[in-house]
């Protein structure tokens, strides 16, 4: 496999963790992680597990922390470490404005498939005390992505983020959220996002709901 050029830095790998309260919590790790079709993993054991390989790993851009400072400042603490967001990569280098679905990169000896945009719900409401929150996530383009697995392997905090394949540069994660969180997106553009082959399982099937009304 040829170098690629480096994009992005995976700053901060983070995973639950149970607290002594008996929630959980993300926390940053520093040691090497093996990521898989269903998560990612420590040598000490400990782990995050999703049933739906098309959500192996979320990424959240630090780049959208200033953002989230100035509109609650209040809550400034709150987004003093990464982790609000439930991320499990926390990336300076590439957003939603810049990466396209089906990207497939390099990290470390993994290779990752970028396979859908978060949904952001109720539990980023409460986080941040504000029922408006996951629509300004959604139409800001701040909601964060979804990895598949095509390689497992080895990476860590620090480790470089390289685009291997680029299948479909015309679409960046940001248009395709800009039909999928539009009730009024026409159906021209909901046919174009459905025939992507790389599009999640959760995804297509929100667009084929929509075409069949």
């Amino acid at each position: 496999m040829k170098n690629k050029p480096t994009i992005a830095t995976v700053k901060f790998v983070l995973c639950n963790v149970q607290q002594p309260d008996g929630s959980r919590q993300k926390q940053s790790i520093d040691e090497p992680v093996y990521v898989h079709a269903h998560g990612l993993e420590t040598a000490d054991g400990r782990k995050e597990h999703y049933d739906e390989a098309d959500c192996a790993l979320m990424n959240y851009a630090l780049e959208h922390y200033d953002f989230w400072r100035a509109r609650y400042p209040a809550s400034a603490a709150l987004f003093a470490n990464p982790g609000v967001f439930g991320e499990n990569f926390a990336t300076l280098g590439i957003t939603e404005q810049t990466v396209c679905l089906g990207d497939i990169y390099q990290v470390g000896t993994a290779l990752l498939q970028v396979s859908w945009g978060r949904e952001a719900c109720g539990t980023m409401a409460a986080r941040l005390q504000d029922e408006q929150a996951p629509e300004v996530m959604h139409q800001q383009s701040r909601n964060g992505w979804f990895y598949r697995v095509l390689q497992a392997g080895e990476m860590q905090s620090g480790t470089a983020l390289s685009l291997i394949e680029r299948p479909y540069a015309d679409w960046p994660l940001v248009r395709a959220q800009q039909i999928i969180f539009n009730p009024e997106a026409s159906l021209a553009e909901l046919e174009a996002l459905g025939t992507l082959s790389v599009l999640s399982a959760v995804w297509r099937d929100k667009v084929s709901e929509r075409l069949a009304v």
